[in-house]
């Protein structure tokens, strides 16, 4: 029997920066975030398998006792496209997206004047306002995001049904909006990453706001996500593939994928948060009531201020436009034009011409790498988390 995990584990890659100046000036944060916008996140997949063992205790009863055969974890980062040859974009959230923009709930932005009347010409669009997300707007950003998931969509992507206030985000840079349009490689086709829209706030701007803010308790999460494969099918085609490795009653095969590094947060070195970072004592806090009663709320409704609305993204694979292109070109045509060139199969048709698969998926990478998986579980492998096998 196969047991998939369904848990994605992720880790946070936590900075305290004891610099007063990325905390006072908006540029010198933004730089700060861009900065490490290129750090790619480490994935790994954790395999483990085991089986049961029946014996009989000192008093002759039948015992059942899991025994594990092999346990190691596989560094499979490599597989992420380089990020200094095709890039990793900076994005920030969309308007309708339900994020956190400077409290602990989740917040959207909206036009007060959404109709046009002569009177709004004449004075010009008012900036926009923020509230709290209502519960169907929580509910629907969540079902975008799970439906991106699984379909290995990169946050920017907009579902078909989500028209006209696509959730999700905006990429910030115009060469970023011209070079990631229609690069997607999605099986279905209900999805859509042209003609990509610029945000009405950009990182500069968020930047800004968490500079102005006052709170001692405040901190900026900037995200790194992946996007390419369905982490789901990954763990489900890792451990079906290691069920011959080991035999046995009852035996079964997991493998979890682990991502570290995926959120980098910046927060004042001050007593507060030195405070609030104490992991050792938080237990006493816990029974002593003094956390959920006394800090908790605190930190929440008086002092503290939390910004998540900007990350950047690492693809597995995505489509590459190929210069050599021609708008209004078919596939047939470039390649009959080009014939040394990628083959059709790997060739799509954008709005700037022609673009090839760059990456790999995971069922192509895994035929060429899944030896290691394989040989680590048929030797018994059992260094679990520790020295990770890098292909």
């Amino acid at each position: 029997m196969t047991e998939k995990s369904t848990k994605i584990s992720r880790s946070t890659y936590w900075i305290g920066v004891p610099n007063l100046i990325v905390h006072r000036t908006a540029y010198a944060l933004q730089q700060f975030l861009l900065t490490h916008a290129a750090g790619r996140p480490t994935i790994l997949i954790e395999c483990r398998g085991t089986h049961e063992v029946e014996g009989t205790d000192s008093e002759g009863n039948k015992t059942t006792s899991i025994e594990t055969d092999f346990h190691f974890t596989v560094d499979v980062s490599s597989a992420l496209l380089a990020a200094d040859t095709y890039g990793s974009p900076v994005w920030v959230v969309a308007d309708e997206e339900p994020a956190k923009r400077g409290r602990y709930w989740r917040q959207v932005e909206y036009d007060p004047n959404p109709t046009q009347t002569p009177a709004n010409l004449e004075t010009g669009p008012l900036p926009l306002r923020r509230r709290e997300a209502t519960p169907l707007e929580r509910k629907q950003g969540l079902e975008d995001a799970q439906r991106r998931k699984a379909l290995a969509l990169p946050p920017w992507a907009c579902i078909s049904a989500q028209t006209p206030d696509p959730t999700g985000a905006r990429l910030v840079f115009p060469g970023d909006r011209l070079r990631f349009e229609n690069t997607a490689v999605c099986a279905t086709q209900d999805f859509s990453d042209g003609d990509l829209a610029p945000p009405s706030k950009t990182l500069a701007d968020w930047a800004e706001e968490y500079c102005a803010s006052w709170s001692p308790l405040k901190e900026f999460r900037f995200v790194r996500t992946v996007y390419g494969w369905d982490l789901n099918e990954v763990q489900s085609h890792v451990a079906s593939s290691l069920s011959s490795c080991h035999w046995g009653d009852n035996k079964k095969e997991m493998a979890t994928v682990i991502i570290k590094g995926t959120k980098v947060i910046v927060r004042p070195n001050n007593p507060l948060w030195w405070l609030y970072g104490l992991g050792i004592f938080r237990w006493l806090f816990y029974i002593t009531l003094i956390y959920p009663l006394i800090m908790w709320p605190i930190k929440r409704y008086l002092l503290g201020r939390c910004w998540k609305v900007a990350g950047s993204s690492f693809a597995f694979v995505r489509y590459d436009h190929l210069a050599d292109s021609k708008p209004g070109e078919t596939v047939a045509q470039y390649v009959a034009r080009v014939p040394q060139g990628p083959p059709a199969k790997d060739l799509k048709v954008t709005s700037q011409g022609i673009s090839k698969i760059v990456g790999q998926h995971f069922a192509d990478w895994y035929s060429a790498n899944g030896q290691a998986f394989g040989s680590a579980a048929s030797a018994r492998n059992k260094s679990g988390k520790r020295n990770p096998i890098v292909v």
